[in-house]
This record gives structure tokens, sequence and C-alpha cells, in this order.
């Protein structure tokens, strides 16, 4: 069987209601050379019997017997992966039909680059696009890591992207570390600052993808322990590169994290998009532009 140049691994938990657009979104690529992995988490919902209906060779399911996790089974997803590159893309995420093919040649195109990010649409629960091409603000091309830590600390947020955004070279990704479970709410980001130390970043300003924001993801509660862990990750990435990231960087950075939450809670409640129902809590919501 011949190695496919990028896998999709998408981690299921309780997805049913979004899981069949997202592979679907897949298997529309102009970009044919992948395997698209599903790793479900021990839905109780119809999740497996959705991805069981899809008749696709290209579909691979893993069916976990225990819920492990969202943190856990992000890894537990991109294990099963066997292609040179893999995206990680989330259950109630799509991807447009060019994004493989523009984030591989990105790739190929320079081997100093470890992973490519672009630009997304964020969805409401009810699909409805709340924000459109959003992202790293005036970003275009290829960022040195140490630019991109130094630029994440300052912003306080993630610059980079959500999973469903972004293409990794597995090795170099493997190498750095994957995925740490111990930071729930910045589990992503926290991973690109690490994959970031092996290499450069190819961001692309345009939007390849979706994110979606329930309404759910902006408890109190929920932006209170998101904002903690950002700053805590913050003061690690200061830690670990103290000759990148300047005392006055992070004394910057630490302001924005509340403050970015509360402000897109604001934006959301005055145009009144918030849906009137809940749905899955993402732990890596990040609707904001940031310079």
């Amino acid at each position: 069987m011949t190695t496919p140049t990028v896998s999709v691994c998408i981690p299921t938990y309780n997805g049913a209601q979004y899981v069949e657009r997202t592979i679907r979104s897949v298997l529309a690529q102009t970009f044919t050379d992948f395997e698209l992995v599903v790793r479900d988490d021990g839905s109780t919902d119809d999740t497996l019997d959705v991805v069981q209906s899809i008749d696709d060779e290209r579909v691979r399911i893993v069916a976990g017997r225990e819920n492990a996790g969202a943190g856990a089974n992000f890894g537990l997803a991109v294990a099963e992966a066997t292609g040179a590159h893999v995206k990680l893309l989330c259950q109630d995420d799509v991807i447009y039909p060019e994004c493989l093919e523009r984030q591989v040649a990105a790739l190929n195109a320079d081997p100093g680059v470890v992973m490519v990010s672009c630009h997304r649409d964020i969805v409401d629960d009810d699909d409805r696009v709340v924000y459109r091409n959003r992202g790293w603000r005036k970003a275009s091309g290829v960022y040195a890591g140490a630019d991109v830590v130094r630029a994440t600390v300052r912003a306080g947020t993630n610059l980079v992207g959500e999973p469903s955004a972004v293409l990794l070279r597995r090795a170099e990704f493997e190498a750095a570390g994957g995925f740490d479970r111990s930071y729930a709410y910045t589990i992503d980001l926290e991973a690109w600052m690490r994959l970031l130390e092996r290499g450069s970043l190819h961001y692309l300003p345009e939007a390849l993808c979706t994110f979606r924001v329930s309404q759910e993801s902006w408890s109190s509660q929920l932006r209170r322990e998101q904002a903690r862990q950002a700053r805590e990750l913050l003061r690690t990435l200061r830690e670990r590169h103290p000759e990148v990231v300047s005392r006055a960087d992070l004394a910057v950075g630490l302001t924005k994290p509340t403050l970015l939450a509360a402000a897109r809670r604001a934006v959301f409640a005055a145009s009144a998009i918030l849906p009137n129902r809940s749905g899955p809590a993402p732990t890596h919501a990040e609707p904001v532009d940031a310079s």
C-alpha cells in the first residue's frame, strides 16, 4: 500500500450532528493523495454509524473502547497517521476544496517550514458565518519560528490558528513531542510553539477552512480558565526563550487574554449572533484578529 502524502485525522466524540459534513469536506479536496483517519473516543451517540455510512476507501475508522478525553484523543488520532504531513481536523469544522492543495504546496516549497496555517471563516452552531477571513492580521509568507513565538507572546493569543487551519510535518511534530495534555485549553498553541523551535511557519492570508464557536464556549467559567492557562503558557514561553521573549513582551502579553475574551463576548452579544441552543465547547476558540 502506498504511503499517502497527507493524513487528515479527525478526533471525534459525540459529533454526529456535524461530522459527516466535516468528512465530506475532506473527500471533496482538489488534492487527492491523502488518507482520512477518524479516531472515535467512545461516543455514546450515532457518530460511528454516521462515519461508517460513508462509503469511501480513504476513510479509516479507529474506535476507542473508552473515553480518554479530548486532549488524549488529539494525540491518539495523530498517532494513527502514516502520511508525511498531518492535518488534525476538528469534528465540527470543514476545510475548503483547495485547502490541502495550497498547504501541501507551501510545505513542499521550503524544507525549513515545519507548519502551514491560514485564515478561517468563523461560524456559529447553525453554520451562520460570524466573521469572514479571520486570522493573523497582515501576516503573509514565511516567518522564523522565534519571530512567531515572540509575536504570540506579545499578542497574548493564538496567532497561528486552531488545528483545522494547520498542516504539519509529521516527523517534526513527533520529534517536538506532540500534544501536552496538561494544557487543556491551549493544547494546540502550546504544541505549535514547541514545533516552531524546529523550523518556520508559512502563513496563507486567505480563508481555507471554518472554525465553529458555540454559545457554550462563552461561559464565564470557561473564559476565566482559558485566560488563566493562556497566561501560564505565556510565562512558560518567556522562561523557555529568554533570548527571544523579553520581560516587556511578556508584560504586554499578560494583559491580553482576559481583555480579548471579554471583547469577543461583547461583540457576539451586541450583534445578537449567539444562537439559542448550545453545542460542544471548543477548547481553542480564537475568532478575533490580532496584529
